[in-house]
């Protein structure tokens, strides 16, 4: 890829999202998950579970960021055969983040949930709820903007990326499915509590639930362009998107003048590069958009970014 200033801007502003978005998503985890004893999902979700595995044998272990680099390792491994390259160095970047923050942030100032042969207090179950529905819906910001801009949370991100593109399945049923069996695992067979696995899924469906709601990637938007320079518009998003374009003449009934309609599929996060490249050739372009309920035919999946 050509490096000019454009590029340089993009790349600087991706990796200003990678930081905030996985700071915080460290932060979650270690002032509202840990408090709670609850699990989050994908990766971090993992290497909770692999050193509250090794604790209850009684060995001490280092630092959470160190088994979330670990755990990463082999999914990054993934990410570069299946992904693209660039999407799993931004993931590299955010799993080093998360690493770092992680370790080095304090103790929450919020008190350690009992627990004791399984069992919580229920005078603590309002206190875990909170900490699982604002951990819920913060981590949900944070990795579903960060993938509607281009950008990786690292761990599962990468896997929910490469079955979308080879077996369109949707980030969110993929992580959902895999979130579920930690929260078994981790909080009703290895903590004995039903109640911290409850309360892992609760939050675990609201993370879901705002990433499947700010990142839509891999639904389709029909795109219609009406314009006097339409063969110009599909050309570029052929050449640039390599998206297919359906090209027809129209008359306006009210300007009685000749236009081109142009009509395409695009994933729902391609929808701002198609309005890009329709107003550098037509400032006054008509332009609709509908979702697609599925395509049929050849729609190349592509990496977002």
């Amino acid at each position: 890829m050509k490096l000019n200033k454009k590029n340089v801007l993009d790349f600087i502003f991706r990796l200003t999202v990678v930081i905030v978005a996985n700071t915080l998503i460290a932060f979650v985890t270690v002032w509202f998950l840990e408090p709670a004893q609850l699990y989050s999902g994908g990766a971090v979700g993992i290497a909770q579970l692999i050193k509250r595995l090794i604790e209850s044998t009684g060995i001490e272990t280092f630092k959470l960021g160190w088994f979330i680099f670990l755990v990463n390792i082999p999914i990054t491994i993934i990410g570069i055969k299946f992904v693209s390259v660039k999407f799993t160095i931004l993931s590299i970047i955010a799993v080093v983040v998360q690493t770092i923050v992680t370790n080095l942030l304090p103790d929450a100032p919020f008190d350690l949930v009992p627990l004791q042969d399984g069992v919580v207090p229920k005078e603590m179950y309002g206190y875990i709820l909170t900490l699982a529905i604002t951990g819920g819906v913060l981590g949900g910001i944070a990795t579903g903007v960060a993938l509607r801009l281009g950008t990786s949370t690292g761990g599962f991100d990468v896997l929910g990326q490469a079955l979308a593109l080879k077996k369109n399945i949707s980030i969110g049923s993929f992580t959902m499915i895999l979130n579920v069996l930690i929260a078994i695992f981790g909080g009703a067979l290895l903590q004995g509590s039903w109640i911290i696995c409850l309360f892992t899924i609760i939050r675990m469906v609201l993370n879901s639930l705002v990433i499947d709601k700010i990142h839509t990637a891999y639904s389709y938007i029909a795109v219609r362009i009406f314009s006097k320079n339409g063969l110009d518009i599909a050309n570029a998003i052929m050449q640039e998107m390599s998206r297919g374009c359906t090209i027809e003449k129209v008359i306006g009934a009210h300007s009685g003048s000749d236009s081109i309609e142009v009509y395409s599929v695009v994933s729902s996060y391609e929808v701002d590069k198609v309005y890009k490249i329709i107003k550098r050739y037509d400032d006054h372009a008509f332009v609709t958009t509908a979702p697609v309920k599925d395509v049929w035919g050849k729609f190349i999946k592509h990496s977002i970014v």
